[in-house]
């Protein structure tokens, strides 16, 4: 495995600035070791650099930590474990991690299925900026999902997801558009 020089500096770099106590860069860690950039891969590493940031209260370690519990990588998967992360994470106002928790009330996973959480966490996500959380509210809108159907708040939350990227989105308002007419 070659290591590029650069991402190996930026890992040293970040390696100080965490042993300082500076959380994001602890996080950032956490994140090179994971992909394997500037340093050999590592997911146990990644999860205990994740661990300290989250465990001070960092709200993006403990999304990427509810991630790993989520995808079982390094660790065995774990919903309960990943609803708790993200649940922190959410509860700071962290889009990523509301749209998950909102993802794991729809599935109940880790949680018994909920209706109304999964709608109140996709509706916070939507309106904290989450691209994913703005399509799936839009979806929600559209099929009656959680929601008495109001089309026009599909149509809104479906420019919004557009609006922030989400190429599915475009096809959904194309759909709703021609129904419309």
């Amino acid at each position: 495995m070659t290591i590029d020089i650069a991402a190996q500096r930026k890992y040293e770099e970040l390696s100080a600035k965490a042993l300082h106590g500076d959380l994001a860069a602890k996080t950032q860690q956490g994140l090179m070791l994971v992909k394997g950039e500037g340093i050999e891969r590592n997911l146990v590493l990644a999860r205990e650099c994740y661990l300290a940031a989250a465990e001070a209260g960092y709200s993006v370690a403990q999304y990427n930590l509810g991630s790993l519990y989520l995808n079982g990588l390094g660790v065995e998967r774990d919903y309960v474990q990943a609803l708790h992360w993200f649940q922190l994470a959410a509860d700071q106002g962290d889009c990523d991690g509301q749209f998950n928790v909102a993802y794991m009330y729809d599935r109940g996973w880790g949680v018994a299925q909920s209706d109304e959480e999964a709608f109140k966490w996709y509706e916070a996500a939507a309106k904290n900026g989450s691209a994913r959380g703005q399509f799936d509210l839009a979806a929600c809108y559209q099929h009656g999902k959680f929601v008495a159907v109001d089309l026009e708040q599909a149509l809104y939350w479906y420019r919004q997801a557009d609006a922030s990227g989400v190429a599915r989105a475009a096809a959904a308002l194309r759909e709703l558009e021609i129904g419309a007419k």
